[in-house]
């Protein structure tokens, strides 16, 4: 008899025996009978041990790091700290210079190359960010920052030491020590989040500091001189007599820029080797490079090439088989390089290029201001005396969102309930109006509809589509984990949804299952637009978005485009099948440490076209990455793991969802987590016109 049926026997025999028998096993007469129950026992031992180990293997499988997947992520926001946030300094501008002795600097330099915030930057950066530490000193006592307090400095300890203290429940709790060559709070230069801790001199210190204004209007100064450099090499190149600064228009000459990969080479060191095969283009920026040609076994030096020159280009058309041998002199030499591939990738072939339209043509269309609804009207005309508001949905920084009857028509809606003190005292006002007015641009049917704003002493109402179905997140919660074929259905909504937003040059910025709401249907729409912005012309340089989500050109202060909503989607599926984020730590500065480092190691229960998306999408230079190249999110929607994909279905609504949430009622918010109504905000003056 095989295990199968002995277990399923067993099954049978204890609930014959246990159902209706006695707890204290009295009714058991002899050992025959004994030995019955001892053995259907251990077959139903031995099964829930089986169900457990299996239920244990898939628990791990979806969440590897024991990540308490409860808990909602709130988005990140630098509330005004940057100065240069344009990304183009003032003509005037000079980076500043606070004297320090050599054995300072080399301190704060160590401090600086061994930091993830710091190290991928140039020497120049780095020189010009230590050059701009200033002393700090302090006395025994003295609390350099304070646990719950927004901040805006990282610190390097010179001499001296310092206590760390968390608050618990037993009051304030050392956990560290700091001493000479220690650092502490550089996540305050990427936003002004609350200390997570209270840092206190223990014995004086001497402490250099830099502030987040400080060290981002340096890093924005040298990223506009290096790319504006950069750009002019590269309208220079001459490929098959055609210069490129005449065949692209100034947004592909900085994709082509930014996609470039610095590589560095020691002296003697051969950068391309006569007669070898090669694909890849390169740009000198420092050093010399020797161009050497070998004849009947001697190597002759022809040519030398100084910065600002460049090489292989042909390597651009076609395989090229190098024609001379180029090798690195004078010291270090550094190149940029880009392989024919993500070329034809982002522009397209050379011979493409060529027929496109004339440049003058191209860069008029390319300028174009995208055809949005700037009608200042609503879609309802409502007061609040129209609305009955009712128990609330979800909570977010500056209030929360609450279920409310029309009294007029009887149907349900959801309200954003934003305090107006609580925007004001973080100087978010333009923040909001600016939500309010990419909201009223769109209107999709896997986004949630906006209908009308309104405004009290209290708060700022946005009255919403209801979407009863719950989050994305509580579903992928209690799932644990989601398989391929329905995390596609899921995505494909989620990239559905960014074909017209991208059209109209919108970057959405906070994409998260949290921020994906289930309607009745079992389709998931986008919610929270609070960091969406219309990128008209070239890059914005707010850092915003959720920790997890971060795209890398964000952590760096590089500028940003669209191309972070498809570093965002390469999470949101990962996170998906996996039932984990791919960058997961509970230090904030790990995940970033994680998301710099490079692309995460796929699981292998994934298929290869899925592993093949995730990677294309998790590309960390934002030009290369899929979506942001050659065809926009068409290159999304054309990869091999949509391929069976049913995008009519999905467009027409008549696609069956993997997933209908149990809705009972026009006003059933079952699907919602349960919260306290919380306290009212004070009163604020600002009345901003809604209409406009």
């Amino acid at each position: 008899m095989g295990g199968g049926a002995s277990i399923e026997a067993a099954r049978t025999t204890v609930t014959s025996l246990v159902n209706g028998k006695p707890g204290d096993a009295s009714d058991i007469t002899d050992l025959e009978q004994a030995k019955k129950e001892i053995i259907a026992l251990r077959a139903m031992a031995n099964e829930v041990q089986k169900k457990f180990q299996e239920y244990s293997a898939s628990a791990n499988a979806a969440n590897p790091n024991n990540i308490d997947n409860k808990v909602k992520r709130e988005a990140v926001l630098d509330r005004g700290g940057g100065g240069v946030q344009s990304g183009v300094p003032s003509a005037d501008y000079k980076p500043p210079i606070v004297e320090k002795d050599a054995a300072t600097r080399a301190l704060i330099m160590s401090i600086v190359t061994s930091n993830v915030l710091f190290a991928s930057y140039a020497s120049d950066e780095q020189n010009a960010i230590v050059d701009a530490f200033t002393k700090k000193d302090g006395a025994a006592g003295d609390k350099v920052i304070t646990q719950g307090e927004s901040g805006d400095n990282f610190y390097v300890v010179e001499s001296g030491s310092l206590d760390v203290y968390i608050k618990s429940t037993e009051g304030d709790k050392k956990t560290a020590s700091l001493g000479a060559g220690t650092s502490f709070g550089e996540l305050a230069l990427m936003y002004n989040t609350p200390r997570a801790a209270t840092v206190q001199v223990n014995a004086a210190c001497t402490l250099w500091t830099v502030d987040r204004k400080t060290y981002r209007d340096i890093v924005c100064y040298f990223k506009y001189i290096r790319n504006k450099e950069y750009m002019e090499f590269v309208r220079q190149v001459k490929i098959a007599d055609r210069q490129l600064g005449e065949l692209l228009t100034a947004d592909e000459i900085e994709k082509f820029t930014v996609s470039l990969e610095k590589e560095v080479f020691q002296p003697g060191e051969y950068i391309i080797r006569q007669g070898n095969v090669g694909d890849l283009f390169y740009l000198v920026v420092d050093g010399n490079v020797g161009v050497y040609v070998a004849n009947d076994g001697n190597e002759s030096k022809v040519a030398s090439l100084s910065k600002g020159t460049y090489f292989g280009e042909k390597a651009l058309l076609s395989d090229d088989k190098r024609g001379a041998s180029c090798v690195a002199e004078d010291g270090p030499v550094t190149v940029l390089s880009l392989g024919r591939e993500d070329f034809v990738d982002m522009l397209g072939s050379f011979e493409e290029l060529t027929q496109k339209p004339k440049l003058e043509d191209r860069v008029e269309e390319k300028n174009a201001t995208p055809t949005v609804d700037d009608s200042s009207g609503f879609k309802i005309n409502m007061t609040l005396g129209d609305l009955e508001v009712k128990s609330t949905l979800g909570c977010g920084a500056f209030g929360r969102v609450k279920l409310c009857k029309y009294e007029k028509d009887g149907e349900f809606y959801a309200l954003k309930c934003q305090s107006k003190t609580a925007i004001t005292e973080s100087s978010l006002q333009e923040h909001v109006m600016n939500e309010l007015r990419v909201m009223k641009r769109i209107d999709h049917p896997l986004i949630a509809k906006f209908y009308c704003a309104l405004q009290d002493n209290l708060y700022i109402y946005f009255v919403l589509e209801l979407l009863q179905g719950g989050e994305l997140f509580t579903h992928l919660r209690n799932r644990g984990k989601l398989s391929e074929q329905t995390a596609r259905f899921y995505s494909a909504s989620v990239v559905y949804a960014f074909a017209t937003l991208h059209s109209m040059k919108i970057a959405y910025r906070d994409l998260k299952p949290e921020n994906l709401v289930m309607d009745t249907n079992g389709y998931c729409k986008l919610v929270d637009f609070g960091l969406a912005k219309q990128l008209l012309s070239g890059k914005t340089w707010t850092l915003c978005g959720t920790p997890d989500y971060l795209a890398p050109e964000i952590i760096l202060n590089e500028g940003h485009d669209l191309a972070v909503d498809y570093w965002a989607l390469g999470v949101l599926i990962f996170e998906m099948v996996v039932g984990a984020p791919p960058f997961y730590a509970e230090d904030p500065m790990e995940v970033y440490e994680k998301i710099l480092t490079g692309t995460p190691t796929m699981p292998t229960f994934f298929t290869r076209n899925l592993s093949d998306l995730i990677k294309k999408l998790l590309r960390s230079q934002q030009a290369k990455r899929l979506g942001n190249t050659r065809g926009g999110t068409a290159a999304v929607i054309k990869h091999k793991w949509f391929g069976s994909f049913d995008w009519a279905g999905l467009e027409s609504g008549e696609m069956r969802a993997p997933y209908k949430p149990a809705v009972a009622s026009k006003d059933d918010i079952a699907n919602f987590d349960i919260f306290d109504e919380g306290e009212v905000p004070t009163t604020c003056e600002w009345a901003p016109d809604l209409l406009s």
